[in-house]
């Protein structure tokens, strides 16, 4: 019986496994090393502030993966020896292998600043760090700064003044990131959480934290914009300035890797003969440029382990790429993009076209509809899309769509054949489906750039 083992106690490392075990039964035996204290769903955290969730839901039984033969052993792994298919934990415990699977995720970064710290200056990742986050709601926090305007930033932003908290969110670079969102949509974004109550401070850097002599969790944000420094009174600090892959395992090995993470193929496999790495700590394939980078997602991290999976049980299927798809939601407004957004898109390629929707996310006669807007790219000489952003309500049919279409390189002709579907409390009207529109428009602005090209040459 052939041995798997995981490096990881995400969901990426352990649906590998499971994946595995479901394709071919009593072929393996599965252990994945774990250093969390828990199977928790991270994603939910901010509703857990909200709301919407609670810790205990969110926490799952060990039983969601044992059930599947998956045995969970809770020790970390100091040390991986791929000549010996051997692996050290810090309980003095080696384990062996015939397929290894690195899923060791990422971690929030944390600037080596001053107070940084001190209690209640918390990052977003582990139980752990929601658990301290409601202690410190429960003892009646009234301010909060939160430091990055990522979609992680932004959630907790939202959840905080949800419950009536002064918030002020702090950005180093001039807005939000080009990376999430365009210059089109972000400021509809800014604006609406400011119509919300929450403060931003763009092209502020954070430099320390203080804790003045005084009782309670008050404390002082020090931050510096164009060389002028001021303070911001905060009961708690958000760091959520983003992740870096966890590659300590790896270190002394002849895995690739490159700034960002291990370097798989499609096949998700690394340099290293039945070594292969999914989820946050991976580079994997990006399905819109043909180009290896992070995807750092969860719904990206699973989908790439069952790749793994079937790789491992003898199925030769590939991984087309990631589409960096993602949606979110903050205080009543919803957000999706997937692929390159329009600047992305047109460093990238010479012919770019872009189709644009506005329209409602039910019926626009019913009395709970509320307006959508959508964008969608496309490029190079076949106009397949390569990218798409949404703001409004109701996105993620069109969302997911486009991130179909985007990982099959579909084109807008391909996108016109799209079989939708209507009904007045959940799409659309019949004729108003955002990705049909958005085409559309595409294609009658590619033609009008056609006949002004034939004006010119006669």
């Amino acid at each position: 019986m052939k041995k798997i083992l995981s490096i990881g106690g995400g969901g990426a490392g352990m649906m590998s496994l499971i994946t595995a075990f479901q394709l071919k039964k009593d072929a393996f035996e599965i252990i994945t090393l774990s250093d969390e204290e828990d199977i928790y769903c991270r994603c939910t955290t901010p509703y857990i502030f909200s709301g919407g969730s609670t810790m205990e839901d969110a926490i799952e039984p060990d039983s969601l993966m044992t059930q599947y033969g998956l045995q969970i052993v809770r020790e970390k792994a100091l040390k991986l020896n791929t000549t010996k298919q051997e692996v050290l934990t810090d309980k003095g415990n080696t384990f062996s292998y015939d397929y290894l699977v690195i899923a060791t995720g990422a971690s929030p970064v944390v600037p080596n600043l001053p107070g940084l710290d001190l209690p209640q200056v918390l990052t977003v990742r582990t139980s752990s760090d929601a658990k301290q986050i409601c202690d410190c709601l429960e003892a009646n926090a009234q301010t909060a700064v939160v430091v990055g305007a990522g979609v992680i930033g932004l959630e907790m932003a939202g959840a905080f003044r949800g419950r009536g908290l002064d918030v002020t969110v702090v950005e180093k670079m001039p807005g939000l990131s080009p990376h999430i969102y365009d210059d089109e949509y972000a400021p509809k974004m800014i604006q609406h959480l400011e119509n919300q109550g929450i403060k931003f401070r763009f092209d502020t850097e954070l430099k320390e934290i203080t804790k003045p002599e005084t009782d309670g969790m008050a404390k002082e944000v020090v931050v510096e914009r164009n060389g002028i420094k001021e303070s911001i009174g905060a009961d708690i600090v958000i760091l959520a300035i983003g992740v870096r892959a966890n590659l300590d395992i790896i270190k002394d090995t002849p895995i690739k890797t490159s700034k960002y993470g291990i370097v798989v193929n499609d096949k998700m496999q690394t340099n290293v003969k039945n070594v292969y790495a999914c989820g946050d700590c991976c580079v994997p394939l990006y399905a819109p440029t043909g180009e290896y980078i992070p995807s750092q997602l969860a719904s990206s991290g699973v989908q790439q382990a069952k790749i793994v999976g079937f790789q491992i049980a003898g199925y030769p299927i590939k991984y087309n790429g990631s589409t960096s798809a993602f949606a979110f939601e903050v205080l009543g407004k919803q957000y999706a993009a997937a692929g390159l957004n329009e600047d992305a898109a047109r460093k990238k390629f010479k012919w770019v076209v872009v189709g644009r929707a506005d329209t409602t996310s039910i019926y626009k006669d019913m009395k709970a509809t509320q307006p959508l807007e959508i964008k969608l790219i496309f490029a190079g000489p076949k106009m397949r899309l390569v990218g798409y952003e949404a703001f409004g309500a109701g996105v993620i049919a069109s969302a997911e769509l486009a991130s179909f279409a985007i990982g099959l390189k579909l084109n807008f002709l391909s996108l016109l054949k799209f079989n939708y579907i209507s009904h007045p409390s959940l799409t659309p009207w019949p004729f108003m489906n955002p990705i049909i529109m958005a085409t559309e428009d595409a294609i009658g602005t590619m033609m009008n750039k056609v006949k002004g090209f034939f004006k010119k040459v006669k």
